[in-house]
């Protein structure tokens, strides 16, 4: 996959362009359609398959005070993007001066013009340019103007409830990380690297890697069964993440006790999937309790983690 950067820096010589844009936070079941949209229809006329994103998030820079947590970091997207086979992501700098580009100008300069799409995939949602003024009515009478043909993707509903990244986002920061899989068609994972802790793992005989995470979305405090990732090695785990309060509150972690491992992974960047949530985080009256309770997380784990097939749920969907 090709990275580029910055429409605004002159035409591309890209081959027939069949492109989507948009923030694609989580890369959800919605954007998932939108992908296979564009990398089938750019095998069908022999073209391209672009997706055009934003760095950073736009309400970052409109709107810091209301802009989201991300799902995922800039890094994990472009990773998730190229499993689905896109050929060229273009990141655009959201910045002022784009901001205050008018959705026609933005259309007929930039897509149509530096870009010359031969078919745009959005959601039938799509709100783009100054103020958020362009509608996909808009873009369809553009399109028929400019030569380029727009494919649009309805809403995608499971069980009555609309997939969106704030919706999962939501369920995420209230544990419900099994529900968020199915609005994600894969588990949700936080990248990171392993820190030193303060070893109370290793003293009461569970050993954890601490991580320090670099997503923004992270699962609310409890006990997970999780999987750890280290380069293509993943190892079953359970994960606590909260204040350890049995200690005395301190700063909230990140803590995996990987099962039937035996290593140094200190440095080591990781991503941590989140399967499902066992428990919430409590305090205990002793750290001999708090063992024997480890020890039924450890087993509660094991079980759920004994359900999932090599890589299930692991990666994304195709």
């Amino acid at each position: 996959m090709e990275v580029l950067r910055h429409t605004e820096h002159g035409s591309f010589s890209i081959p027939k362009p069949v492109l989507t844009l948009g923030n694609f936070d989580g890369i959800h079941l919605g954007h998932q359609a939108l992908l296979r949209g564009v990398v089938e229809d750019s095998k069908t006329v022999g073209g391209k398959s672009v997706v055009l994103t934003f760095e950073p998030h736009p309400l970052k820079m409109l709107a810091p005070e209301r802009a989201p947590r991300l799902i995922l970091t800039h890094k994990d997207k472009l990773r998730l993007l190229q499993s689905f086979a896109v050929d060229i992501v273009i990141i655009q700098n959201f910045d002022q001066a784009f901001a205050n580009v008018e959705a026609e100008e933005f259309v007929r300069r930039y897509l149509a013009g530096r870009l010359d799409v031969r078919k745009i995939w959005v959601g039938r949602d799509l709100r783009f340019g100054k103020g958020r003024k362009g509608r996909v009515e808009d873009l369809k009478r553009w399109g028929a103007e400019m030569g380029f043909g727009v494919g649009v993707v309805e809403p995608i509903e499971l069980g009555g409830v609309r997939i969106s990244s704030s919706r999962i986002r939501t369920l995420i920061e209230h544990g419900q990380v099994d529900q968020a899989r199915r609005f994600l068609g894969r588990y949700h994972f936080i990248s990171g690297r392993v820190v030193a802790g303060h070893g109370r793992g290793r003293d009461l005989g569970f050993p954890t890697a601490n991580i320090a995470a670099r997503t923004e979305v992270v699962p609310l405090d409890g006990i997970y069964a999780t999987v750890l990732q280290v380069g293509e090695q993943q190892w079953p785990s359970v994960t606590s993440i909260g204040l350890n309060p049995t200690f005395g509150a301190g700063p909230r972690t990140v803590e995996s006790y990987l099962f039937d491992f035996d290593g140094d992974l200190y440095g080591q960047p990781v991503r941590l999937f989140f399967v499902a949530r066992i428990r919430e985080e409590k305090k205990f009256a002793s750290p001999a309790l708090l063992v024997e309770q480890i020890q039924q997380d450890v087993a509660n784990a094991r079980d759920i983690l004994r359900q999932i097939e090599p890589g299930g749920g692991l990666l994304p969907a195709k």
